[in-house]
């Protein structure tokens, strides 16, 4: 038994080293690369097979409760499944043209497989947003051939079609929608078994967390739990003064809810302020000018702002290039009467793929923020005509040079004038006339768009959305909160004294508070947007940060402890989702985003990542107090508690993925490097949960450093490989 167990885990360190390499190779060297040698190798397969049929062996030697045998048994279907799909199923592609049957497929291997039916191509159509050009659907319309039998058949994003085994899934298009590619998937088997794989996980899941003879309900009766600790906070503010010619505010402010084409997207005018202005400068307003004011004065009072030091440059060698040492500059900043535009040369460097430019993000973002302020000053960023031209509605700026020339002529007039009006009004300071001017243009857009048009209450929303920017001080108060009521809460344990309960039941309500206001933000934002805010970087650590005050309000009364934790998480990752390389921009769903299981596998991923990031900070708080065994002990006990509802949302949020891959791309699991990462931490985690094969786990002060540790692979698979490894996955 002792070798067998040995087999098991020396083999499971040994894969998970594999998997962790592999996801290098890919970067380095390409996917190709990385399949030939590692993913597609026998030896890869060999390496599972071993682990499996020796954990079989163990699994069903040892005497495990039912709920844990079932658990195993789960994790071994799942592993067949693949086996079986690895072994026996067909993955390709099949390119189909209108009128031309075809049954041949090409796999990844540049070989060929046939169907037992033909298809071909009978429309191709791409659904967009109201009034947009952004897709939100890809629709293939097929004929099915099978002997003397015609049929019809549709893939779309998200939608598969089906037949005689045989899945199809939309992969891509010919630019003039007169071919499609499909991708195509046969694995009768594999997909049934690993299904039953998942729901029996599931089953099991749910089994051993509600079991009363259970290790986790065993874990909460524990008597070491009873006793508690706590917080404290601080508050800051900011302010500032002011300089170029901005429009009276009031004025400014009638125009925030004129609808502008921005992002792909049928939006407020202030919300493309707030972008344009935090894209500059960093932050939402300027020297006390509201974003209104500061896009409104770059359209009106050009040669005020384009010696305004409003852009923030923090590449050293664009400042090297710009020949300043200031980190805020002007638009004029960039422009030499003798040599032109300054980054144009090394902007040139970069498209040609020389070494030379060192720092090409940073180049790149000064260079994206002199042409967007460029635009909006020339106009060409602006798109607040809508036209409905030929029962198309199209979005124009008033120097689009595509603008139909066959439309109304008082349309092409208002169109090419609205805003030359405007701007004589604003010169003479004719605000009452400007006004009227707002309102008038507003109705215009009203009839033009007629139902694409943003509802009110939407538009209201959207202004309630931009007027709660607080994040930014809920972020910093929450830091300070959970950093001193941690110090705090370590002295007092290591006194062995009783926190001070006014303190902690203020603390509390102030948790409350905050989680409030983040719910408000949350489901403002998802109205607006439209869907669930859970399709970016952004938007996913908004939701940590709410889940992080939920599960601390919900485990604050039992173990006080929570408190610093659940403040520590949210405000790093609301510091996190405001970072410039993060900025949060409201924007149409990718097509294969729109499931509903990714909402699923979204929130219960994030739930699962916001646990052990409490379970980092448990064993950071226990290794403070090694001294204390009595406290390390009882933080032991927390940690080994919240180990077990992590690893099995974790495993379940990672099979629901697979589920939401299969439906969209068909294969539930392509070695993506997100997905790889993700089984990489949940075999890492799922470790410390065997105390007794591994009695290492047993001993707190392991099992705390363990959880410091092991918490890199989260940050690895959430962080590292959107910006260092990419993938499928790295439009989150």
């Amino acid at each position: 038994m002792k070798a067998i167990k040995r087999i098991s885990f020396i083999g499971l360190w040994l894969m998970t080293l594999t998997l962790a390499v592999a996801t290098v190779i890919e970067k380095v060297s390409g996917t190709d690369v990385a399949r030939s040698f590692i993913y597609d190798s026998w030896a890869f397969f060999a390496l599972w097979t071993l682990i499996a049929v020796s954990a079989l062996v163990y699994v069903l030697k040892s005497k495990m409760k039912a709920s844990s045998l079932i658990f195993h048994l789960a994790l071994l279907l799942i592993l067949i499944g693949a086996a079986v799909t690895w072994l026996f199923a067909e993955h390709g592609k099949i390119r189909l043209e209108q009128g031309k049957p075809t049954s041949v497929c090409q796999a990844a291997d540049s070989s060929t497989f046939q169907l037992p039916f033909s298809l071909s191509l009978e429309d191709f159509k791409i659904d967009y947003y109201p009034g947009t050009t952004a897709p939100m659907d890809f629709v293939s319309v097929l004929k099915v051939h099978d002997g003397d039998k015609t049929e019809k058949g549709q893939v779309s994003m998200n939608q598969i079609y089906a037949r005689d085994g045989y899945r199809f899934c939309q992969n891509g298009y010919d630019p003039d929608h007169g071919a499609t590619i499909l991708t195509v998937a046969h694995d009768p088997w594999g997909i049934g078994i690993s299904y039953a794989g998942y729901a029996l996980l599931l089953l099991s899941c749910l089994w051993l967390m509600i079991d009363k003879n259970g290790r986790f309900r065993q874990l909460l009766r524990s008597k070491v739990l009873k006793g508690g600790l706590v917080v404290a906070f601080v508050l800051v503010s900011l302010s500032s003064s002011a300089s170029p010619r901005v429009l009276p505010e009031d004025v400014a402010e009638q125009m925030s809810d004129i609808v502008i084409m921005h992002n792909d997207r049928m939006s407020t005018l202030q919300t493309f302020a707030r972008d344009f202005t935090k894209k500059l400068c960093g932050r939402n307003s300027y020297k006390g000018y509201s974003a209104m004011q500061v896009v409104t004065g770059w359209m009106f009072y050009y040669d005020d702002w384009k010696h305004e030091p409003i852009i923030k440059i923090k590449s050293g060698e664009v400042r090297e290039l710009l020949k300043t040492d200031d980190k805020m500059v002007s638009l004029a900043d960039f422009i030499s009467p003798t040599e032109g535009y300054l980054l144009d040369g090394a902007m040139k460097r970069l498209i040609q793929g020389d070494a030379s430019v060192t720092d090409a993000k940073g180049v790149q973002q000064a260079d994206e923020k002199f042409q967007i302020a460029t635009m909006v000053a020339t106009g060409s960023a602006i798109k607040i005509f809508p036209v409905r031209y030929k029962g198309q509605l199209l979005w124009y700026s008033q120097v689009s040079q595509d603008l139909p020339q066959d439309i109304d002529e008082n349309k092409w007039i208002f169109v090419n004038k609205g805003l030359n009006y405007l701007n004589e009004l604003v010169v003479k300071h004719d605000w009452e006339n400007c006004a009227k001017f707002i309102d008038k243009f507003k109705e215009y857009q009203r009839k033009e768009a007629g139902a694409d048009m943003p509802s009110d209450s939407r538009l209201t929303a959207e202004k309630w959305f931009n007027s709660l920017d607080y994040t930014l001080v809920i972020g910093v108060i929450s830091l300070l909160i959970g950093l001193l009521s941690f110090f705090y809460l370590a002295r007092i344990a290591a006194k062995g004294e009783k926190p001070h309960t006014k303190l902690f039941v203020d603390i509390y309500a102030l948790g409350v508070a905050f989680f409030l206001f983040l719910t408000v933000y949350l489901g403002l934002l998802w109205y607006v947007a439209g869907h669930i805010p859970m399709s970016n970087g952004p938007e996913t650590m908004l939701l940590m940060s709410w889940l992080s005050l939920l599960m601390m309000l919900c485990l604050a009364h039992k173990f006080t402890m929570c408190l610093p934790f659940g403040f520590l998480i949210s405000g790093l990752t609301l510091m996190v989702a405001l970072m410039g390389e993060t900025n949060p921009s409201i924007t149409p769903f990718m097509p294969v985003l729109q499931s509903p299981l990714l909402s699923i596998h979204v929130a219960v991923i994030m739930m699962a990542y916001a646990l052990l990031a409490f379970l980092m900070l448990n064993g950071v708080m226990a290794l403070a107090l090694r001294h204390n065994a009595q406290q390390v002990q009882r933080l032991y006990v927390v940690g080994q508690m919240l180990l077990v509802p992590a690893v099995f949302l974790l495993a379940v949020g990672i099979f629901v993925g697979a589920v939401w891959a299969n439906v969209s791309w068909g294969s539930y699991w392509s070695w993506d490097p997100k997905e790889t990462w993700a089984l990489i931490t949940l075999v890492v985690y799922a470790m410390a949960l065997h105390t007794k094969s591994l009695p290492c786990f047993s001993r707190p002060v392991f099992f705390h450093t363990f959880c410091v540790c092991a918490f890199l692979s989260v940050i690895i698979t959430y962080f590292g490989v959107n910006f260092l490894l990419g993938g499928m996955h790295s439009y989150a």
